[in-house]
C-alpha cells in the first residue's frame, strides 16, 4: 500500500512539473516577421546567342564552308573587341534536310549548323558585335540576356536591407501595442536573392539600338523571430 502511495505521489509531482514548463513555454512571448530588400543596378554583362545554316549534298562541302564562314565570324567579333574566351562555339548539328511534296518525304541532302555563344562586359562592344554579325548574314540571333558582374554584392546589399526591414517592422508593432521588443530567436532566408538576367525577345535585325538593357532589381526576403520582452 505504501508503495503504491508513494508512486502515485511521485507521478503527481512529474505531471506537475511537465504542466510548469510547458506552460512556462507557452509564456515565451514571440513575433515573428518578413522583411524584403531590393537594390537597383543596371547591367553591365551581356550576351547573345547565333546560329549559322547551310544546306547541301555532300557533307565535306557543307562542312568546308561552315568552317569559312564562322572564320569570318570569329574574326569580326574579335575585331570589335570581343574576348576570345568570350567565345564559344558550343553545338554543331548534322540532320537530313527533309522536304515534302504532295505528302511524299524527300531527303535533299543534310543540314549543317553551328551556334555560337557570345558575351561582352562592354555595352559598346556588345552594340559593334551585333551590327558586325549582321552584315555577315547570320540565321538567327537569340537569346539576347543582360545581367550583373556584381551580383553577390548587390545580394549582400539586399539581404542587409531585408533584415534592417524585418527589425524595422518588428519594432513599429511592439511600439504600438506598448510592448519591448528583446532578441533575436531565429533568422531564415525566404529567398535566393539572385537578380535574374533581363532577357529580351528577338526582333526584327535591323541594329543594335533594339536591345538596349533595362534597370535590374535583386530582391531578398527574411524572417526573423524576435522574443518579447
Amino acid at each position: 500500500m505504501r508503495i503504491i502511495t508513494l508512486v502515485l505521489f511521485l507521478s503527481c509531482i512529474s505531471q506537475s512539473h511537465a504542466k510548469q514548463s510547458h506552460s512556462s513555454v507557452n509564456l515565451t512571448r514571440q513575433i515573428e516577421v518578413t522583411g524584403v530588400g531590393q537594390v537597383f543596378s543596371i547591367p553591365n554583362r551581356f550576351s547573345f546567342s547565333l546560329s549559322l545554316e547551310e544546306k547541301g549534298n555532300s557533307a565535306a562541302d557543307l562542312n568546308g564552308v561552315m568552317t569559312e564562314k564562322s572564320t569570318r565570324v570569329i574574326n569580326a567579333l574579335l575585331k570589335v573587341g570581343v574576348n576570345k574566351k568570350s567565345l564559344q562555339a558550343l553545338q554543331v548539328r548534322f540532320n537530313p534536310w527533309v522536304v515534302y511534296n504532295n505528302q511524299t518525304r524527300e531527303q535533299k541532302g543534310f543540314i549543317l549548323t553551328r551556334t555560337f555563344n557570345v558575351t561582352v562586359d562592354d555595352l559598346q562592344v556588345y552594340e559593334k558585335a551585333i551590327d558586325e554579325v549582321l552584315k555577315l548574314g547570320i540565321t538567327s540571333i537569340s537569346n539576347f540576356n543582360y545581367s550583373s558582374s556584381e551580383s553577390e554584392v548587390h545580394y549582400q546589399a539586399s539581404l542587409r536591407q531585408a533584415l534592417l526591414s524585418a527589425k524595422a517592422r518588428a519594432e513599429d508593432m511592439v511600439k504600438t501595442l506598448d510592448l519591448k521588443l528583446g532578441k533575436v530567436i531565429s533568422i531564415s532566408e525566404q529567398s535566393a536573392g539572385q537578380a535574374m538576367p533581363v532577357q529580351m525577345q528577338m526582333r526584327e535585325a535591323k541594329s543594335s539600338s533594339s536591345y538596349q538593357p533595362g534597370e535590374m532589381t535583386t530582391e531578398t526576403q527574411v524572417r526573423v523571430i524576435f522574443s518579447i520582452e
